[in-house]
């Protein structure tokens, strides 16, 4: 007779990988009663209402936050009355055999208490975390060091993971993986619950640790395997999963080794995981700036190339040219920050010939207009002109080797090196295609993390490499913190699952998020009015790019403010002080400003609007309102997070009639967008004329 195995998958927000791992469990042709029990952590993706309408007969625990792994698992096995109980995660799908052969497994071998299959990855490779030791501080330390890497097959170096035996072979072990862990109920009986001071990573090895110091054996069985996508749910997780782990490790540690293991030993195991959790964070630090580095050392090449064509060597100079290196060094990244090349165009190799064009024109001004300096005008222009073609060039050969799969295993945070992540608003069919021919096109530059939809409860991926890659993350009220927590950089709306004004409200809802939004084209000029077309896979979205967040026009927009705010505020200072013996009293008023601020103004109590906003250039001057801007809205109003500073003028108060907050928003999108001084200029023109 089959006994009943109870299975407790902990959840949090993946949903799609969730159904894909229930249907597999359905599949099974184990004969014996399944009790499957899902501990759901608070997920905002739609998965309890998922597991509702498609699963009932599943047993469902809603926790109203994250309790962590460790803790979730606890709660599903106070309601598991399996002779056999399962730890599984969500993002696995269990092949057809696997209950039924580890069922037999344990009939046949009484001796054993834990086993596991064999784990492998999305690509086909075997995931080492299936079988393990205990990382003692000697099991520990070359993993730490990297020798587990250069010398797998060590009997040493490749404890950790055990690489050094046979995959397809059975092995007694140490210990296997949490994401799927067969045990018997008397192990539960003997060792007790999960240990929840662990809260995302070293649980399961606690707890093989407590099973085999209480007589029961641990088995590696590759008769059967299951598929892990690894990380899933630690991708949708708000917490530093790097941290987590090496602080997982150093409370392993310190729980079973403190009295057994060495002073020095212990010791040095801490030294290395402080420089593995330092080491992670440089590199998580280091990488966003890795394209300003190589523009960096392109200069100092460059520069050397000129000074020995020039004088034949380079050590003579050296010190005489420091300082202009390190001017130009500073010139160079000023104007590859104007072209955006270190943000959103990093491997834009057209946007770097231009700003290198550019550079090189400055710097030959630069050298005329101030032949005084005592440099070799030479060496300035030599160097210029080979910046020119090595700032593009190493954009080009990365580009190359993007197109051809390069890159891809080199991941920052959620997406690999050189990429933007990105999520597609929509995911119908349009959406899914999308997606699709994004992934096979690494060059690119966009990285697609998943989908939010407006009713992502009713998606249905039809492929199978979709639902694979991608997850469904939320509806489109949960964006901001979707955005916020897998640090989205793009969004990219479908036509078929939003119409624009929908589009409209949440561009204006993430607004403050400073991201760069794609649409797919309708028939009709889309949103605002046709911005930049820019193919991406064959897709030619229209890319809405906001000029008044470009750093150059940020700039150039405040000195406007400042210089003609002081001019007006020094000419009309005689009528200013007429206007305050005439009113004698000032109007205090309270606006919102830009991101939800509150700011103070007066006005003079007069119809004449010129006259009676006067006192405002004293808000323009001290950067709370500009020239040109959105409308002023008072604070009795409800409150509004303003895409832009309030202006004396812009395009609503050049209106001949008044409009509404909805046609308000749309113009200011409008002008945000397409903002220019001379655009400046041209409103304030015109409402001059308006007067």
């Amino acid at each position: 007779m089959k006994k009943t195995i109870s299975i407790i998958i902990v959840n949090y927000n993946v949903k799609h990988y969730l159904a894909n791992c229930i249907e597999s469990i359905c599949d099974s042709d184990y004969n014996g009663d399944i009790d499957i029990i899902v501990v759901d952590n608070n997920s905002y993706d739609g998965s309890v209402s998922m597991i509702r309408e498609r699963f009932p007969f599943v047993k469902l625990i809603e926790n109203d936050k994250n309790l962590g792994f460790a803790k979730g698992v606890n709660l599903g096995l106070r309601i598991a009355f399996g002779d056999y109980i399962i730890l599984l995660n969500p993002d696995t799908v269990v092949e057809e055999r696997t209950l039924s052969v580890l069922d037999n497994y344990m009939e046949e071998n009484p001796e054993v208490g834990i086993c596991g299959p064999k784990i492998i990855n999305a690509d086909g490779s075997l995931q080492l975390a299936c079988k393990r030791s205990f990382p003692t501080p000697w099991v520990a330390l070359p993993k730490i060091l990297g020798l587990s890497k250069i010398f797998p097959n060590g009997k040493w170096t490749g404890k950790y993971n055990l690489t050094y035996l046979n995959s397809n072979q059975i092995h007694s072990v140490e210990a296997i993986s949490g994401s799927f862990m067969f045990m018997r109920r008397s192990v539960l009986i003997n060792v007790g619950e999960l240990d929840e001071t662990f809260f995302m990573f070293g649980e399961d090895l606690d707890f093989c640790y407590r099973s085999i110091q209480s007589g029961f054996e641990i088995h590696y069985v590759p008769y059967t395997q299951i598929i892990h996508y690894k990380g899933e749910s630690v991708k949708s997780s708000p917490h530093d999963s790097t941290g987590w782990f090496y602080q997982a490790m150093d409370l392993f540690v310190n729980k079973h080794f403190s009295t057994t293991a060495s002073i020095l030993t212990k010791a040095v195991l801490k030294i290395g995981i402080s420089l593995k959790k330092g080491s992670s964070f440089f590199v998580s630090s280091l990488v966003p700036l890795l394209p300003v580095l190589l523009d960096l050392f392109m200069v100092v090449i460059a520069f050397f190339i000129a000074i020995t064509l020039r004088f034949g060597s380079f050590e003579p100079v050296v010190n005489v040219y420091f300082p202009v290196l390190t001017l130009y060094s500073l010139f160079w990244i000023s104007v590859g920050g104007i072209f955006q090349i270190y943000s959103r165009f990093v491997l834009a190799y057209n946007r770097a010939m231009l700003s290198s064009i550019l550079g090189f024109l400055l710097s030959v001004a630069f050298t005329y207009f101030f032949k005084q300096i005592a440099y070799s005008r030479a060496v300035i222009l030599g160097a210029s002109l080979i910046i020119t073609l090595l700032i593009p060039g190493w954009r080009l050969v990365a580009h190359v080797l993007k197109s051809r799969g390069f890159f891809r295993n080199l991941v920052l945070g959620q997406a690999p090196i050189f990429s933007r992540p990105a999520i597609i608003v929509g995911g119908g069919s349009e959406g899914q295609r999308i997606a699709q021919k994004i992934g096979r096109r690494p060059d690119t530059g966009i990285y697609i993390v998943g989908f939010v939809d407006p009713n992502p409860e009713a998606l249905i991926f039809s492929d199978k490499e979709i639902s694979s890659l991608h997850l469904i993350l939320g509806s489109t009220d949960a964006i901001n913190s979707i955005v916020v927590r897998y640090e989205i950089r793009e969004l990219i709306f479908t036509s078929d699952r939003l119409d624009n004004k929908e589009i409209v409200k949440i561009m204006d809802n993430t607004k403050h998020l400073r991201l760069t939004y794609r649409v797919v084209p309708r028939e009709r000029d889309i949103l605002l009015g046709k911005a930049s077309v820019e193919d991406v896979s064959d897709f030619p979205f229209v890319s809405i790019e906001y000029n008044l967040y470009h750093r150059l026009n940020v700039i150039s927009k405040r000195i406007f403010d400042i210089i003609f705010s002081t001019l007006i505020i020094i000419f009309t200072f005689p009528l200013f002080l007429v206007l305050i013996i005439k009113f004698r009293k000032w109007n205090k008023r309270e606006f919102w400003g830009r991101e939800g601020r509150v700011f103070n103004a007066w006005v003079f109590p007069t119809k004449k609007r010129i006259l009676g906003e006067l006192p405002l250039m004293i808000n323009v001057l001290f950067g709370e309102m500009s020239f040109v801007g959105t409308a002023m809205i008072p604070k009795e109003k409800k409150k509004i997070n303003l895409i832009c500073k309030p202006g004396l003028t812009g395009l609503d108060r050049i209106r001949k009639y008044r409009i509404g907050n909805e046609e308000r928003t749309i113009y200011d999108h409008y002008y945000v967008q397409h903002q220019s001084m001379a655009f400046d200029v041209e409103i304030i023109i015109r409402s001059v004329l308006a007067l």
